[in-house]
This record gives structure tokens, sequence and C-alpha cells, in this order.
């Protein structure tokens, strides 16, 4: 029988932590190397046990958090994606409003994020493909907030015509321009100028301002 003292009494801790305490902190380390070697390895290469040596911990805790080595490529992932968004998010944010400006900011912004970190440039890039992830959940997972700001920006620069494209295919559409871009941009190391890939991938933006002027001028006679 439980006694009421017994079933108040705190969770044991250990070296000052408590048990789920010390289940974050391996999911940290896991995280941590399961980065480092993606990053380094790639994602074919990628395996459980090269994870939880890099992390130092054993096997089994690395099942305490995921079901399988895609499931922690995928958690490592969209953290990095995370990451990325609110690196763009935050050089876009101190630009004035102007859709072309702005969109040349988050650009330049991608492009170093990933350049100061190759690791970065094939978690997001180089693997996203390779592992699986299909185009929607890179999407929904890279662009969300894009589609958002996008909205926004079409209602003020184009207010007769801002809802005539599918926001899906522009971003789609756009940001896949901006990938392939970068792709190359890694194959080559990094070599060319950050400017001259920022110009080829920033084109398609003005071409998009151009077609939705058209549009937003023939809504407006009519």
């Amino acid at each position: 029988m439980v006694t009421a003292h017994a079933a108040s009494a705190p969770a044991r801790r250990y070296g000052g932590a408590s048990a789920e305490e010390r289940a974050q902190d391996r999911r940290q380390r896991l995280m941590a190397a399961a980065f480092d070697v993606f990053g380094q390895q790639g994602y074919r290469q990628a395996t459980m046990r090269l994870i939880c040596a890099q992390a130092r911990l054993a096997d089994r805790y690395f099942y305490e958090h995921f079901e399988s080595t895609h499931a922690c490529y995928v958690a490592v992932h969209t953290q990095a994606c995370l990451e990325a968004v609110l690196v763009v998010e935050q050089a876009i944010r101190v630009l004035p409003g102007d859709l072309l400006l702005r969109a040349r900011g988050g650009i330049t912004a991608f492009f170093e994020h990933i350049r100061s970190d190759p690791r970065r440039a094939r978690i997001l890039i180089l693997d996203s493909s390779a592992s699986g992830l299909g185009a929607q959940q890179r999407l929904d997972q890279q662009y969300a907030f894009v589609t958002e700001l996008l909205k926004s920006r079409f209602r003020q620069r184009y207010p007769h015509a801002f809802s005539k494209p599918d926001l899906e295919y522009v971003v789609l559409g756009n940001m896949g321009m901006i990938t392939n871009t970068a792709m190359r941009w890694i194959e080559r190391g990094f070599s060319d100028p950050i400017e001259t890939v920022v110009d080829h991938a920033h084109y398609a933006w003005i071409g998009l301002d151009s077609w939705m002027t058209q549009m937003n001028f023939a809504a407006s006679e009519n």
C-alpha cells in the first residue's frame, strides 16, 4: 500500500538533477552530436551509433527520444530550419517594408547563414531531398513565415491584384530557385562572391514584382 507520504514524495534527484532534467540533457547532447554527424558525414552515412558515440551516450538513450536515425535527422533539420528562419526574419524586420528590399535582405542573410557553417549547408540544402523530406514538408518548416509576410506585402503593394497568384506556387518557385542556387554555390565551395549569388537569386523577385505590378494595373483599370 502506498502511503500519502510516499505518494507525495518528490522524485529522486541524482547530482542535483531530476530524471526529466537528465533526459532533457541527453536529448540536447544527442541533437548536438547529430547535427555534427549529419553535417559532416551526410544523411546516408550517419548512423545511430555514430551519433551516440559523438554524444558519449549508450545506444539505449537514443531510442528514449528518436524512433530511428531518420526521425533524428528530421528533428535536426527542423531545428536548423527554425534557426535559419529566425536569422532571415531578423534581417527582414529591420529593413524598410519594400518587398524587393526585404527579399534581397532575406536572401543575403540566408546565404551568409549557410556559408558560416558548412554543416548547416549540408543539412538544410544538400541532404534534405536525399532524406526523403517532401517539398511540402520543407515548405511548411522553412517558409511558412515568408508566405504570411508576402501576403501582407502583396496587399500593400498590389491592392488590386494581391490575391491573384497562388502563394504556394510563388513561394515554392522562388525558394526552390534559392535552394538550387545555394546548392550550386555549396558545390563550388562558396567560391563565388555572395553578392553574385544573391543577384542570381534575387532576379526572380524582380520578375515577380514586374508581373504583379502589371496585374495590379490591369485590375485597377477594370
